[in-house]
């Protein structure tokens, strides 16, 4: 089985957006499992090459109540990219909706264009046209806290977007909660859940949360709703922090 990650779903340039490349790999997963798969937590191990063929093995491992747990790992050329799993209960309630005007009025504290790490990033990049890149501007609603609104349609048409894209959606919101221009942070492991697809022609809320901060880790929290206030997804995330010549030489890349 394989996958590929088209250059356009790029995070920094050289490689995939973080929360497009584990919703990939975490819609493979659930297509492979029984129902009782809910939440699927994905471990990136390295950074996914984009315009090439991933391998993806489905394994399972039988868990202390002999119950058998599929697990989907993504290699290229033997090296591990990222592994998913069936992930265990939350560590806390998802940040809370906030009205679409107040999540649009946030777009005006986003970053600067000019200061922007990853500007070709697809979900969040500031350099992507209309009609090319999601163009979310998570901009801070206080301290350890973001929110944007996102319309799937203006970058997907008028189908559904696919679970990847919803985990994209959850990915740079939260991580814009944290200092990223300051501590420069990559995507370690990301969990989430889709409950429902979100309406294409909706601009829907999405909010995140700096849940905390400990040594190199930091973990946030993020969500997506409708415009009424319906929870659609939720995601936690783990993020590690690099020192300033690895971040330069991801941007290089």
């Amino acid at each position: 089985m394989h996958i590929t990650i088209a250059a356009r779903y790029c995070g920094p340039s050289s490689s995939g957006n973080g929360g497009w490349s584990a919703g990939m790999l975490a819609q493979t997963l659930r297509a492979s499992t029984p129902a009782r798969l809910g939440p699927v937590r994905v471990r990136l191990d390295a950074p996914p090459p984009l315009d090439t063929p991933l391998d993806v093995t489905i394994e399972t491992l039988t868990d202390d109540g002999g119950d058998l747990d599929p697990v989907a790992i993504l290699t290229s050329g033997g090296i591990t990219i990222a592994t998913a799993t069936g992930a265990p209960d939350w560590r806390s309630e998802p940040p809370p909706f906030v009205t679409p005007k107040e999540a649009a009025a946030t777009a005006a504290g986003y970053v600067d264009p000019d200061l922007h790490p990853f500007p070709q990033c697809f979900v969040c990049g500031t350099a992507r046209e209309p009609g090319d890149g999601m163009r979310l501007t998570p901009g801070r609603l206080h301290e350890g806290s973001t929110a944007c609104l996102w319309r799937p349609a203006d970058a997907f048409g008028t189908s559904p977007p696919a679970e990847a894209a919803v985990w994209a959606a959850l990915d740079c919101p939260s991580g814009w909660t944290s200092d990223i221009l300051g501590r420069p942070l990559v995507l370690g492991t990301m969990t989430a859940e889709i409950l429902q697809l979100p309406d294409p022609q909706l601009s829907c809320v999405v909010t995140g949360r700096m849940d905390r901060s400990e040594g190199r880790r930091t973990w946030t929290s993020s969500a997506l709703w409708s415009p009424g206030g319906e929870l659609l997804a939720r995601a936690e995330h783990i993020w590690f922090a690099v020192d300033a010549a690895t971040f330069n030489a991801i941007l290089a890349g």
